[in-house]
């Protein structure tokens, strides 16, 4: 998993959005190495209050890091995350065995929904479909 913080829009208004597309591409290099990758989060989704002193003083200043203002306007830096998102989508789940893993209760885990979790994470894995299979043991 990769976490990563903002940085200020800075005096070009595009210093984050280049840091987000800069700690990205850090992210599919590593990935192509061979190093899986769970995830990637940025922080924050929105601006911080007395984020410059730590929440150590309750100055009740706005500090402009969000990938959105505080009235949920996008910043730059939210809109190039829109765009990778918007790219990477159909790519990033075909290639990543924790985005098919099924989530399932330690309780739950000879249950019949938990059995049919593990054979469509197993089917997407293989790229076939619970139907696909189906026909294949049927024929």
């Amino acid at each position: 998993m990769h976490t990563e913080t903002n940085l200020a829009q800075g005096a070009n208004g595009d210093e984050a959005a280049n840091w987000l597309r800069k700690e990205w591409a850090n992210v599919l290099r590593v990935r192509n190495s061979g190093v899986p990758i769970v995830g990637f989060t940025w922080y924050s989704l929105t601006d911080q209050v007395d984020w410059d002193t730590a929440l150590r003083e309750e100055n009740g200043r706005v500090n402009p890091l969000g990938l959105y203002d505080l009235d949920r306007n996008i910043r730059p830096a939210g809109k190039a995350y829109q765009q990778l998102i918007q790219r990477w989508r159909r790519v990033l789940p075909t290639q990543s065995v924790c985005l098919t893993l099924p989530i399932i209760q330690p309780s739950q885990s000879g249950s019949a929904h938990a059995i049919s979790q593990q054979e469509a994470a197993q089917d997407l894995r293989r790229g076939t479909t619970a139907s696909q299979t189906m026909t294949d043991h049927a024929g």
